[in-house]
């Protein structure tokens, strides 16, 4: 019992460590996870070091169900962050991929699995659908942290999201072909079966996740729920849909839970902002332990087998195979040719993908497939190439197609006003890109006149990412004359930036109560609406210095003493001028004065 606890309290401990070490080092996550679980699984059993883990001893029969269960939280999280708004924005774009995924990469792999690998039919087929599953767990972090540009990214989360269930789903549709087939004369008569019933099943489970979504959103509209309660609800909801459509039919759970989040995310007249934050930590936490259970479960002897023609396999898969799906199913959407080649190259596997194939993989050899045993090899072949090379290539590889932002450059700023103007000029000389959002027309238009980038759109609306290049923006400022206004554009955006990106000008007449709900106010009374307006009516103007070791920040206040510092630039990152970030040598300093 202590020994499990340890091993519990480890892997746990290991994960969140690799997650906080992989944000401080802009260090693709999932990367650091896979390569501590093969260094605490096969790497120090084979050395027999004294931290080695084996999950299946460890866990024994509670490893699968639990590995199942994450995987329903996963989707389910990930279901919720799919707003059918951002596909309709985009037209056929995201579906032709999604299709072209199914398709021509089911199709490509299995032909590429048969001929270069030289494994049967039905293992080829298998693996074929497992490779279909892109997968949440993998590609939304690598999103999150390289910050793609909003059409890209859309079309690579709806692609992970939703293959994810359909891969597993087709996947078993094909093992239980297969040993249908296997069974000998009654073969055709089976498969036919086994097709009426998937098709059956399938459309059972979605029914289901699509009716318990909308009962848990009406559940919310009406208050039935009270507010501590709602995120435990909606998991336990998850957890019973799940395994309730898992009796019906193994891997339907998946669709269910996913179809389930999909609809409550889109469902109108409910608010999920909080439950979908709570989701997001559980998940990465989940992610976490399960890329460390899993690739600690693999031996020494599997990861041996990867020789020969199974490498050469995975290469095709990664560079020949991913790269025609994206053009079968982009040409001819609009898509810009640097957006096709990046969509072509991204696409790892994550724990779906594992799961599924050290499932799949005994069954078929117990159905007669001698190389059954080779499909979780390949898998994890492919897991860790894609991780890795994906993982290592995504931002650097945004960057050189234009599709990424310049870290730490960009600032929106919410209010157009005049002043407001004048200080995203003299922001972008100092070497910061600035964009501006208002919801009056006229202060629109006199900012673009300036020739600043300004967008006519309310931040409060749940389309604003699709308005607004957030990809580009790193800090966003709350600068209209309505206080309210400014801590609710804080709030808004905190989750997704960090409490310590958004501020705000000061309230008038703020107290602590106010203050608790509002964003940063780094200027004090000097930096209220009303205070800023009135200086620089009153001739004030923002103006740019460098500072230099002959004329440092102490030397600037002593000749400026009643300047407002508000921002710098240094090395070309934006940051705020507070108390505990004093502008240093060398950096641009923007002001007021």
């Amino acid at each position: 019992m202590e020994s499990l606890l340890y091993v519990l309290v480890g892997i746990v401990a290991t994960g969140v460590a690799a997650q906080w070490l992989a944000s401080r080092m802009r260090f693709p996550a999932l990367l650091l996870l896979l390569l501590a679980g093969l260094f605490l699984g096969p790497v120090a059993r084979h050395f027999e070091l004294p931290i080695a883990i084996d999950p299946q001893t460890i866990f024994g029969d509670l490893l699968r169900p639990l590995v199942s269960l994450s995987v329903a939280v996963v989707l389910f999280e990930g279901g919720m962050s799919l707003k059918f708004a951002e596909a309709r924005r985009h037209g056929g774009a995201v579906w032709r991929l999604i299709v072209s995924g199914l398709v021509v990469g089911f199709i490509a792999t299995t032909l590429a699995a048969v001929y270069i690998a030289n494994l049967s039919w039905a293992t080829a087929a298998t693996l074929g659908a497992i490779l279909v599953v892109t997968g949440p767990t993998v590609i939304l972090p690598m999103l999150r942290a390289a910050r793609i540009s909003l059409r890209p990214a859309t079309m690579l989360k709806w692609e992970g999201i939703v293959n994810d269930p359909f891969g597993a789903i087709l996947a078993l549709l094909v093992l239980e072909l297969a040993i249908a087939f296997a069974s000998g004369g009654e073969g055709d008569a089976n498969a036919l079966g086994v097709i009426f019933r998937f098709a059956w099943t399938a459309a059972v489970s979605a029914v289901i996740g699509y009716l318990a979504a909308l009962g848990l959103g009406k559940a919310l509209d009406r208050g039935m729920i009270v507010e501590n309660l709602k995120s435990p609800v909606i998991l336990a909801s998850v957890l019973v849909v799940f395994v309730l459509c898992e009796a019906i039919h193994h891997e339907m759970g998946l669709l269910a839970v996913t179809v389930m989040g999909l609809v409550l995310a889109n469902v109108e007249n409910h608010s999920v902002e909080d439950i979908r934050h709570f989701k997001e930590q559980i998940t990465t936490l989940l992610v976490s332990t399960l890329f460390i259970v899993l690739a600690s479960n693999l031996r020494i002897e599997v990861l041996e087998q990867l020789v020969g023609t199974k490498l050469v396999l995975i290469g095709v898969i990664l560079f020949l195979i991913r790269p025609l799906v994206a053009f079968i199913g982009l040409t001819g959407t609009g898509v810009s040719k640097n957006e096709m080649l990046f969509v072509g190259w991204i696409a790892p596997r994550g724990v779906v993908a594992a799961a599924v194939a050290a499932s799949f993989g005994p069954k078929l050899a117990r159905a007669g497939y001698d190389d059954g045993p080779l499909l979780v090899p390949i898998v994890f072949g492919v897991i860790l190439f894609t991780v890795l090379f994906h993982g290592l290539s995504i931002r650097p590889l945004a960057q050189r197609l234009g599709l990424a932002a310049k870290e730490g450059r960009g600032i929106l700023i919410v209010g157009a006003s005049t002043w407001v103007v004048a200080l995203a000029r003299a922001l972008e000389k100092a070497g910061a890109s600035v964009v501006i959002a208002d919801t009056r027309f006229r202060r629109v238009s006199r900012a673009r006149q300036e020739g600043v980038e300004v967008h006519f759109a309310d931040v409060m609306s749940e389309e604003v990412t699709m308005d607004l290049p957030m990809e580009r923006v790193s800090w966003v400022f709350g600068a209209t004359e309505d206080d309210n206004y400014n801590a609710l554009t804080c709030l808004r955006f905190a989750r997704e930036l960090g409490r310590e990106a958004v501020f705000q000008l000061t309230p008038s007449g703020t107290d602590s109560a106010k203050a608790d709900m509002s964003g940063r106010t780094p200027w004090g009374e000097a930096g209220t609406f009303r205070a800023i307006t009135s200086r620089y009516w009153k001739g004030n103007t923002f103006k740019v210095t460098q500072l230099k070791e002959e004329f440092d920040i102490e030397d600037f206040r002593v000749k400026n003493p009643d300047a407002i510092a508000m921002f710098y630039v240094k090395d070309e990152r934006l940051h705020l001028v507070s108390p505990t970030a004093e502008p240093p040598v060398g950096s641009h300093l923007v002001y007021l004065s």
